[in-house]
């Protein structure tokens, strides 16, 4: 898969926030073990985005109400990377709507085997929108 993005229309995220988003059993979504009975949606939460950013090019894009702009970061294997060379690794500001927008590229990049797994595109997408739509 070339390009998978999901984009909402919440709280978004705080800059501050962004260097913590892909690692290993990070939510803000979850207090207690309670809040695991809650969960309605298949939003992306701890493992989601940590695994997500070991496969793919993630990018993601958040503002939240209060803030002036948004903020975008780049992300592999649970890091925050620079957008682009020579650039320090941190979020930075950048025009944007409200809520948060999640570009993961180059599925399996890194995992040839994997990859080579996968159906056709469209194969995929159906999977996908079958996934969504259930």
């Amino acid at each position: 898969l070339k390009v998978l993005q999901i984009q909402d229309n919440g709280c978004g995220i705080r800059a501050e926030d962004f260097p913590l988003l892909c690692e290993r059993f990070t939510t803000s979504k979850i207090r207690s073990y309670k809040d695991l009975n809650g969960i309605k949606s298949f939003g992306f939460r701890g493992e989601a985005l940590a695994s997500i950013s070991h496969v793919a090019h993630v990018t993601i894009t958040s503002k939240t109400p209060s803030a002036a702009c948004a903020y975008r970061a780049s992300f592999s294997d649970g890091k925050l990377i620079p957008c682009a060379p020579g650039e320090q690794a941190v979020p930075r500001p950048v025009a944007g709507v409200k809520g948060t927008t999640i570009l993961a590229e180059d599925l399996f990049y890194n995992i040839p085997i994997r990859r080579g797994a996968l159906r056709s595109s469209s194969e995929e997408y159906r999977r996908c929108v079958n996934v969504v739509t259930r």
